[in-house]
């Protein structure tokens, strides 16, 4: 795990675009004055910038070392070692989950600072936990693109499938979409991810509908990398 962890830091495509870029983009946006249905603006830009932070770091982390192992080779002899489907399957999960926390602070400390959010420190926590929690769809995500596609095709498999879900899921952009890619954008984890973090700064838990998005997403993530494991070759 530490080794993960170390590999993923060192990533300049992670810093850059998961790190630095949300946390430009907060100082650039972020900053304006006013409410939004009785929420600050800054504070809102607040959630955005760390559901793309979250999404993904849990993306990129999850998945970007998997397709660099296969390639490698490293995953076939990890199948004949004692570590066990359930410890590894766990372990990168956890690898997903644990790097969307530098992206968040970065963001945070913005928001704190340049934005000038004021929230209480229940509903700091509240946010963080829903922004880990909310992760975890994501994590499964990039990692079944991870076992699925090789090498540099991972790579631009995941960040194609990041960038559609911000903007999709109103990450970026949050305006109306056109006909039924209004009711499509609903059913996105991004969305659920987004909206459920705005009812959070403003007081309220997140709708049902919300987390049944990211629970049914987390769900079938979960079942097609389990499926992709067991019939890989680890080719």
């Amino acid at each position: 795990m530490r080794f993960e962890i170390i590999r993923t830091l060192r990533n300049i495509k992670y810093l850059v675009f998961l790190i630095a870029v949300p946390v430009a983009f907060y100082l650039l946006w972020g900053r304006q004055s006013g409410t939004q249905d009785g929420v600050q603006v800054a504070a809102l830009a607040l959630v955005a910038m760390a559901v793309y932070a979250a999404t993904g770091g849990a993306l990129m982390a999850a998945g970007g070392g998997v397709a660099d192992d296969r390639a490698q080779g490293w995953l076939r002899q990890l199948k004949v070692t004692p570590l066990g489907d359930a410890q590894w399957f766990a372990g990168r999960i956890v690898l997903g989950v644990l790097m969307v926390l530098p992206g968040v602070a970065g963001v945070s400390v913005a928001a704190l600072t340049a934005g000038h959010v004021h929230l209480a420190a229940g509903r700091w926590a509240a946010l963080i936990a829903l922004l880990l929690a909310g992760s975890l769809p994501f994590g499964l995500l990039g990692l079944f693109l991870g076992l699925t596609l090789r090498g540099k095709t991972a790579q631009l498999g995941i960040v194609v499938v990041f960038f559609a879900l911000t903007v999709l899921g109103g990450v970026i952009g949050a305006g109306p979409l056109p006909g039924v890619w209004e009711r499509i954008r609903e059913l996105t984890p991004s969305y659920g991810l987004v909206q459920g973090g705005n009812a959070v700064i403003a007081g309220h838990a997140p709708t049902l509908a919300q987390a049944g998005v990211l629970a049914a997403w987390t769900v079938l993530a979960g079942a097609a990398v389990l499926l992709r494991w067991r019939r890989s070759s680890g080719a």
